[in-house]
């Protein structure tokens, strides 16, 4: 398997060996990712992001992030869904690993899938997680903070980003189980995309409200 290096953006003068030696990039090499992102169960998903979800900030490209945020994408004809602005590493982490605990939850009660495949099937589901980075080309104006907070984004600014994608595709209970042009094990729910969009919302703002209350 190729990997792909990822540069300390904290180490001004760092050597070949020293990026294949990283936290990161020994992180994805142990764990078999060519890249920092995988196709995976929701249970791994979480693990990964715990493990490199906030030393990601310090990662992207151009430059060091400063902010992160969180998408979650159909895939399809709808919208994703975005994340308020998220100004820590610490932050970053808890709201995505809550949102994804949250969307478990939600997709754990799909009847149809656990008549049919038992009470971990939502764990049979592999859905996709990639760190990435947005960088502003231009000044943002009154950005939406996870506290509520509206604030000014100057251009040049490096956003760590985390993309959730391959996001169960709904069908109606009475069809679950028939041919389709996914895999119903692994691709499936009678759990609708707006559902699971609230679900993570959720999660994201639990999150975010822990931290405002944890420092009031």
């Amino acid at each position: 398997m190729g990997y792909t290096l990822y540069r300390d953006r904290t180490q001004s003068s760092e050597t070949h060996q020293q990026m294949w030696s990283s936290s990161l990039n020994s992180y994805l090499r142990e764990h078999d990712m060519g890249r920092a992102g995988a196709i995976c169960t929701l249970p791994d998903m979480i693990r990964h992001i715990e493990a490199i979800g906030s030393m990601w900030w310090q990662y992207t490209s151009p430059a060091q992030a400063t902010l992160g945020a969180i998408r979650f994408k159909s895939g399809g004809i709808f919208e994703p869904a975005l994340s308020p602005l998220i100004d820590s590493p610490k932050l970053f982490t808890a709201c995505a690993v809550e949102g994804l605990r949250s969307w478990r939850a939600l997709l754990a009660r799909d009847p149809s899938r656990r008549t049919k495949y038992g009470d971990n099937h939502a764990d049979m589901l592999l859905p996709n997680f990639d760190l990435g980075a947005y960088c502003f080309e231009q000044d943002g104006t009154g950005c939406i903070f996870t506290d509520g907070s509206r604030r000014d984004v100057p251009a040049g600014m490096v956003v760590a980003m985390l993309d959730i994608g391959r996001v169960p595709v709904w069908t109606r209970p009475d069809s679950f189980g028939g041919r389709g042009h996914y895999d119903n094990e692994t691709r499936v729910s009678t759990i609708d995309y707006f559902m699971q969009v609230d679900a993570i919302q959720q999660g994201w703002k639990k999150a975010a409200d822990a931290a405002a209350g944890a420092t009031s």
